[in-house]
């Protein structure tokens, strides 16, 4: 049984549904921490290109229908802690890029390295979500109104020859992300089970840290 109340959690974290099972997830609330591999630089390396590619470009550059805008680096965000049935949930997370639009309210953007299809939109939900619910409920400062969240999603088309080099032309896809009144909070109140008692949570079918956090139990 979990002995504190408190939970932070990072946007990025939650995206797990299709690569992490109830129980792995439950446990690391729980404070679990299991060694990683090395996180590719590549990944970094594209991330903090395309941040400097689109930061202060017009909305229309991520997509003709959205409002009048400009594109700013997202940095950090942090909410207020937020109890639900006695578990203080915070979301503490860096987000990758905030529209600004011209009538005051803001959009989440977040980039992906990815084939583009219908199914990230739903994946990345909970992630985007987060996002949008500690711009709305800070830690500190003037809450923030969301009115757009979306995936802006890079993928490789060509290899061309350029002055400096070979060069990937990438497609640009935007996915919209529609989340509802009361969706995280939701989405919150299903992971309070989970944070009371993580060992109770199911693994998923064939998870071998599941398989071998069992076999390592007294």
């Amino acid at each position: 049984m979990v002995t504190r109340s408190e939970v932070r959690l990072s946007p990025s974290s939650l995206n797990y549904a299709d690569r992490r099972c109830d129980r792995c997830f439950a446990e690391a609330m729980n404070g679990e921490a299991w060694p990683q591999g090395p996180f590719p630089g590549i990944f970094a390396k594209l991330d903090s290109q395309q941040r400097r590619y689109f930061t202060d470009r017009p909305a229309s550059d991520v997509h003709p229908d959205l409002p009048r805008g400009i594109l700013c680096n997202g940095g950090r965000v942090e909410s207020s802690p937020h109890t639900i049935a006695g578990v203080d949930f915070t979301i503490r997370g860096s987000m990758d890029a905030l529209l600004r639009f011209d009538d005051g309210s803001v959009g989440v953007v977040d980039f992906k390295s990815s084939t583009p299809s219908p199914q990230l939109g739903d994946a990345y939900r909970p992630q985007l979500a987060a996002y949008q619910w500690a711009l709305s409920k800070p830690a500190s400062g003037d809450p923030e109104k969301v009115s757009v969240a979306g995936l802006l999603v890079f993928a490789p088309e060509s290899m061309v020859d350029t002055e400096q080099g070979r060069a990937y032309l990438v497609s640009t896809t935007w996915i919209p992300v529609e989340i509802e009144d009361g969706w995280f909070e939701e989405f919150l109140g299903r992971l309070v089970p989970l944070v009371e008692a993580p060992r109770e949570a199911p693994s998923k079918t064939d998870c071998e840290w599941c398989s071998l956090r069992d076999r390592l139990s007294p």
